[in-house]
């Protein structure tokens, strides 16, 4: 399917909601209803999934991926643009099906992007939301002695394929963004050992990771070594949340979904990563989680 062909497909396909400006323009256009945030993310063929991935997955990781930013602010999407760089080789339209049906399912409308030629395929997805209440959470604000929690099991997704459904935890991040126990927080698309010690840097902290308390995930291979697994297998898109040591029983309590938050560590003044070993004393974290 030729550029132009594709750009035509995609305005029957895509309809602008009232008062919004959309594809057919140079830019497009909105009125923010609230305190406004940003996030792109792009997805690369060889690096984020196999030449032979169904397209349609493809563009549904793509859009989850990036909204899954979004979920980790307690934001709500309102927006989404796309730079699609394909070769022919790939179904063009299949691509933007799957990224538009992941988009509509999150009422995140599409509004516009480019289209390019590419000798590999590329997916950039830029989305904006607005906070869901009275805040948005970033990765800044936690300190000291905060416990680091999780919402859900981590490992296993490239070997089950589930790093082509990432399922961005928007009620969850909402939740989080409402409670003031809660400091921090940030998605786990590069895996906990490689997302906490990310978090605890930006509040100038270290941290400490429990991996015999983390939750693994059933995808995780019978054989393998589920602590690792959990720990570095990446593009699990659960939120990591920095709370209040003091106040984790309360927010234990009052958390309203099915899978508990589980503690996986804390942050402590010096900076660095560790983790409990075996025997219970503290070593370097000897994983570093994955790395594009």
């Amino acid at each position: 399917m030729r550029e132009n062909e594709l750009i035509a497909a995609l305005r029957a396909r895509v309809h602008d909601a009232a008062g919004v400006r959309g594809i057919g323009s140079d830019c497009c256009a909105w009125t923010p209803g609230g305190r406004t945030c940003l996030s792109v993310d792009a997805v690369v063929e060889g690096v984020h999934f196999a030449a032979d991935a169904d397209p349609r997955l493809v563009g549904r990781k793509a859009a989850a991926a990036a909204l899954s930013d979004l979920a980790a602010a307690g934001a709500r999407p309102v927006g989404a643009v796309v730079a699609l760089s394909c070769p022919p080789r790939w179904d063009g339209l299949a691509v933007m099906e799957g990224l538009i049906a992941e988009l509509e399912r999150h009422r995140c409308p599409l509004l516009g992007g480019d289209t390019t030629g590419a000798t590999q395929l590329t997916v950039s997805v830029t989305v904006w939301g607005e906070a869901a209440g009275a805040r948005l959470l970033d990765r800044r604000g936690a300190g000291t002695g905060d416990l680091l929690v999780v919402t859900g099991p981590l490992g296993g997704s490239l070997a089950s394929g589930r790093h082509l459904r990432p399922e961005p935890r928007f009620a969850e991040g909402a939740w989080l963004a409402a409670s003031p126990y809660v400091h921090a927080c940030m998605d786990l698309s590069d895996g906990l050992a490689a997302d906490a010690p990310k978090l605890a840097h930006e509040n100038a902290c270290g941290c400490i990771l429990l991996p015999a308390d983390v939750p693994v995930h059933d995808d995780v291979p019978v054989m393998s070594d589920s602590m690792r697994a959990a720990c570095c297998d990446g593009e699990d898109y659960e939120l990591l949340a920095a709370v209040s040591a003091a106040h984790w029983p309360q927010l234990q309590l009052a958390w309203p979904f099915p899978r508990p938050l589980e503690r996986v560590g804390w942050l402590v003044g010096q900076p660095g990563a560790w983790c409990e070993g075996p025997d219970g004393r503290l070593v370097p974290l000897p994983w570093s989680g994955y790395e594009h």
